[in-house]
């Protein structure tokens, strides 16, 4: 237990003598687990000159404790010692060198164990680390735990919620069963009742029957009697028919009603309506009216009907292909009722039937005549016309000049254009109703340089209700940007808006009026009446004497040109060139399909037609002013002229 110096001193002696002890293994060990040898001193506070103590250091003091003994004699300063003599000296030596071979043990142990700790410290590192890793999987294990906690907790509420709806439902459940108990109760006291009324009902339907045949009985009785009477009535009675007319109504005179008793009155034709005149003592005159099933009735008749009138009348008031009108009397009256019907068709108009000429390139064999107009310079100075030339005996073609080489070339007639006569007096004569309309491009800017355009133009007589609106009837159409040199397809569609919107049926004339012409519909009615146009021609009026002798400013046509241009306005798609305006298409188009016309040169002052004077009282159109204060000033001037010429103060 104690270290010896080579000298053979103890160390402990030597230490006792200086006041200190001489360490023991036990304070060795205590200085390896205390880290005192192995582990890295604490710094101690440096002074000027001095360091800690390293491991370096460590080393030198595990050398000099194992230095051999006579290397150690060499260090000290004390007189060497004699050396002890007999077993005493060599026990000692013994002892000495059970004590190193110890120490030496002590510090391979020191040292196992040293590596030992190293290996606890990395193996704890390891640890550590793992710990770490339970520690976050722990956490998430526990955050996990939580939100199903959660869930959990939310699914007992959701489930209490449940069992009260459950019980809720039972509740109501029970209660359904309890009314549906009722209700079936109730369905079988209504079956049993709804039985006993279908026994009810089915004895009143026998009953019924048995009623319906007694009435079926006294009805066929009834017919047979009110058959027989009626005939009796018509065997004492002569009617006369008057095919194509309207009889106008004698004043004071309403339709009557000559209801049936018990048979059935089916008027659906003329015969019909005349026999159901002819079968009542007090009906004197009947009046039929038949139309396509597509048009609308208007004022014409229009509209199959069959009316009866106690009273007859001498005036007729319409003559066209869908009427019939029967007088009816007793025998005795026969010949009277004849002389009326004589008297009646004396004022019936001369109107033939329109021409169907042939197109150049169609046979004109049959018609002898061409559709085409002439072609002209743009004065309309010359005028080539189209001629029907015979080729053989099957064939003809209308050609320009002379007939074509190899052809039999005899003429069969040319452009046969008719105009009408004014109607004789008393004869029929087209009324003055019109319906009058005007193409408005009303996004479009002013034509001309300082003037309006042609949508203020027309906004201004739109706000003062002149033109058109002192027409019968009237409507703006939207013109169409044709994009191209002439004005053709606008006023074509327009037109075909005029077809659509239907109003031109109700009336005597159609006009299509510029807007920017100032026009007056009344002198336009006084310039129909001194026409005297045969009522039923399809006819339109010729304006003005300038170039074609139809400026497109004001266009009027009857009701029957504007139906017969609606009927073949594809032949003038086919066949009518689009070169020059819409007024030289229209004119070129009906001459084309057949449509005849009148002369006034006095309905219209064009500047065009270096017409440029408003002065007049009877001029029916003035154009073109396409400034707002130009037409005022146009139409005032008009007015004033009126009031002039008929001493009304201006």
């Amino acid at each position: 237990n104690h270290l010896l110096y080579p000298s053979g001193r103890l160390q402990s002696q030597a230490l006792e003598e200086d006041g200190q002890h001489a360490p023991s293994l036990h304070d060795v060990d205590d200085s390896v687990h205390n880290n005192s040898v192995l582990a890295k001193p604490e710094p101690e506070k440096k002074e000027e000159g001095q360091h800690a103590p390293s491991l370096h250091d460590v080393d030198a003091v595990h050398n000099s404790v194992l230095v051999k003994p006579e290397k150690a004699a060499s260090h000290t300063s004390e007189a060497p010692v004699p050396p002890e003599s007999g077993s005493r000296g060599h026990d000692r030596k013994e002892k000495e060198k059970s004590v190193f071979e110890q120490v030496k043990e002590e510090i391979e142990r020191v040292t196992k164990l040293k590596d030992d700790a190293d290996g606890l410290k990395s193996r704890a590192e390891d640890i550590g680390k793992k710990a770490d890793g339970v520690t976050k999987d722990a956490q998430q294990s526990k955050e996990e735990a939580s939100n199903k906690t959660e869930a959990a907790e939310a699914d007992r509420s959701r489930a209490e919620r449940l069992r009260r709806k459950a019980a809720e439902a039972l509740a109501m459940a029970e209660q359904l069963d309890d009314r549906a108990a009722d209700a079936t109760a109730s369905a079988q006291d209504l079956r049993d009742g709804a039985q006993k009324k279908m026994n009810l009902a089915a004895d009143m339907r026998d009953e019924e029957e048995a009623l319906e045949d007694k009435f079926a009985d006294k009805l066929a009785t009834a017919k047979g009697a009110e058959e027989k009477a009626l005939n009796q009535v018509k065997s004492h009675r002569v009617c006369v028919d008057l095919p194509g007319v309207r009889l106008g109504t004698a004043e004071g005179a309403e339709p009557r009603a000559f209801a049936p008793v018990a048979v059935v009155a089916a008027l659906r034709t003329a015969e019909a309506c005349t026999a159901w005149c002819q079968e009542h003592e007090a009906c004197r005159q009947s009046v039929f009216s038949a139309s396509p099933a597509e048009e609308e009735e208007d004022d014409t008749g229009g509209g199959d009907s069959c009316e009866l009138f106690g009273e007859a009348s001498d005036e007729p008031k319409y003559f066209r292909k869908t009427f019939n009108s029967s007088y009816c009397g007793s025998l005795s009256e026969k010949q009277e009722m004849i002389d009326r019907v004589q008297s009646v068709f004396k004022m019936k108009p001369w109107v033939p039937e329109p021409r169907r000429c042939a197109w150049a390139g169609e046979n004109c064999m049959e018609s002898k005549c061409c559709a085409n107009v002439c072609v002209s310079d743009w004065q309309f100075q010359k005028c080539d016309w189209y001629t029907c030339y015979k080729q053989d005996e099957y064939f003809a073609g209308c050609h320009l000049g002379s007939a074509p080489g190899g052809w039999d070339g005899k003429a069969l007639g040319g452009h046969a254009t008719r105009e009408v006569p004014k109607a004789e007096e008393g004869v029929l004569t087209q009324g003055t109703s019109l319906f009058c309309f005007c193409v408005v491009m009303w996004d479009q800017p002013a034509t001309m340089q300082a003037m309006d355009p042609e949508s203020a133009v027309a906004n201004n007589f739109k706000e003062k209700k002149l033109s058109i609106f002192q027409c019968e009837e009237h409507a703006f159409f939207d013109g169409l940007p044709t994009g191209s040199g002439h004005n053709i397809d606008s006023f074509t569609h327009a037109w075909q808006q005029v077809k659509k919107d239907g109003r031109w049926k109700r009336h005597d004339w159609t006009v299509k009026v510029d807007a920017d012409a100032v026009f007056f519909p009344d002198r336009l009615r006084w310039h129909i009446e001194a026409l005297r146009t045969p009522q039923g021609s399809p006819v339109y009026l010729r304006n003005t004497f300038f170039k074609f002798h139809f400026l497109g400013a004001i266009e009027v046509l009857t009701r029957e040109a504007v139906d017969l241009y609606f009927e073949r306005a594809g032949e003038c798609d086919a066949h009518v060139g689009k070169q020059g305006g819409e007024d030289y298409w229209l004119l070129s188009c009906l001459e084309g399909i057949g449509v005849d016309y009148q002369t006034d040169y006095q309905l219209l002052n064009d500047k065009y037609a270096a017409a440029e004077n408003c002065n007049s009282d009877w001029v029916v159109a003035y154009h073109f002013y396409k400034k707002v204060t130009e037409w005022n000033w146009c139409h005032t001037a008009a007015v004033n002229a009126w009031k002039a010429k008929n001493g009304v103060p201006q």
